[in-house]
């Protein structure tokens, strides 16, 4: 009898301890709520109770270091709770500035601003195109900022009035200009995509190149944007470059190298060779050749590899051969055309090339952008 009040007593004990944890447990996330509410509230509707950045690091008493860190926390939880069509974007930038303020070298309120404040989504975010143009610069103060703290300046000049990309990944004077590579790639993102900036653009994936601790792709997108400004025969020239670079001690790149070098040097210094049909078939079909094995392709697609940069100069000569047409074409009508398949049509080419980046499931085509007013290339098909 004694033995059964006694478990009857702990199933009691029990449920009740049982009942305490679940009633704390809805009280703290009750609590949490508010405190969510409460951030909201003050983030949003009252953006007057964030402090001025100066009286926030006066207030810090050499703590602030932690202060960055509970604002960062809170910039979380505050674009957590205003997500929905984006309504953080209308404060965050005076959050983020403030978390760089109080820590400077704390690299991912930077990047935050880069990926969150540019981008626009018309389908759920309700702002206009001035707030658009204002979230944008927002943005790019952050990534300038950053630069201006954690870039050597002199260094920045000199990769900027380099255009020798190859000079620029192996000469010492150009290397690690930034404490990391991150922002700077960011910011040059921001610049092209959203800016439609590629001058600025291909300054800041030169900058983010020169670090030894940056990406491959940092390379690749630093030579893209130069030529999204250049003239044609100078981003051939430097793809071909950057095949030489990355593997030297590749035979077949090398021997491919110099036999665009010679093309380079007799259609666009010395002026010998005209550019025509024959020449850019001959050019796509050596290069077919050269870079298929049986049914597989070598290293077509991989950033790393020489063959990538060999097709992409071969791509750039593609669309050297188009523009000339389109010139042509724009002379007699008036007009730019649409595409490289409508100037085949029309017979201002007697050869459509066909771009490396071929399968099954995609292919890439040339046609003419109207943002950069020149020929460019795309997934698509014609």
């Amino acid at each position: 009898m004694i033995f059964n009040i006694k478990i009857m007593l702990k199933k009691i004990i029990i449920i009740f301890l049982l009942c305490i944890w679940f009633f704390s447990f809805f009280k703290i996330n009750e609590k949490n709520y508010e405190k969510h509410n409460e951030i909201k509230i003050n983030l949003i509707k009252h953006p007057e109770n964030l402090p001025n950045k100066t009286i926030a690091k006066a207030t810090s008493f050499w703590f602030e270091n932690l202060k960055a860190d509970i604002y960062w926390l809170k910039t979380i939880q505050y674009i957590w709770a205003n997500a929905f069509h984006s309504e953080y974007k209308k404060y965050l930038f005076s959050i983020l500035d403030l978390v760089t303020e109080l820590n400077p070298y704390f690299e991912k309120p930077y990047i935050i601003g880069q990926l969150l404040l540019p981008g626009y989504e018309k389908n759920y975010e309700f702002i206009t195109e001035d707030e658009q143009k204002i979230h944008l610069n927002e943005a790019i103060n952050l990534g300038l900022k950053w630069v201006e703290n954690f870039c050597n300046n002199e260094k920045i000049e000199l990769i900027d009035n380099e255009n020798n990309l190859i000079k620029i990944w192996s000469d010492d004077k150009y290397k690690n200009p930034c404490l990391s590579y991150k922002v700077p790639y960011y910011l040059a993102f921001t610049y092209y995509q959203y800016k439609n900036d590629p001058i600025s653009s291909a300054k800041y994936y030169k900058i983010a190149s020169a670090n030894t601790d940056s990406l491959e792709w940092a390379k690749t997108m630093a030579a893209i944007m130069q030529w999204k400004w250049w003239e044609r025969e100078k981003s051939f020239f430097m793809f071909l470059n950057i095949a030489s670079f990355i593997e030297p001690d590749n035979e077949i790149c090398t021997i491919f190298f110099f036999y665009l070098e010679n093309i380079w040097i007799n259609v666009f210094i010395k002026k010998e060779i005209e550019i025509n049909g024959n020449l850019v078939w001959s050019l796509n079909n050596i290069r077919e050749k050269t870079f298929w094995i049986g049914d597989n392709r070598i290293d077509i697609n991989d950033e790393t590899k020489c063959s990538n940069y060999i097709n992409k100069s071969i791509r750039e000569f593609n669309l050297e051969y188009i523009e000339l047409a389109n010139k042509k074409y724009f002379s007699e009508k008036g007009k730019n055309s649409k595409n490289a398949k409508q100037l085949f049509d029309e017979w201002y080419i007697d050869y459509l090339p066909v771009d490396f980046q071929q399968n099954k499931d995609y292919w890439v085509i040339y046609l003419f952008n109207e943002k950069t007013w020149n020929y460019d290339y795309d997934v698509w098909i014609y």
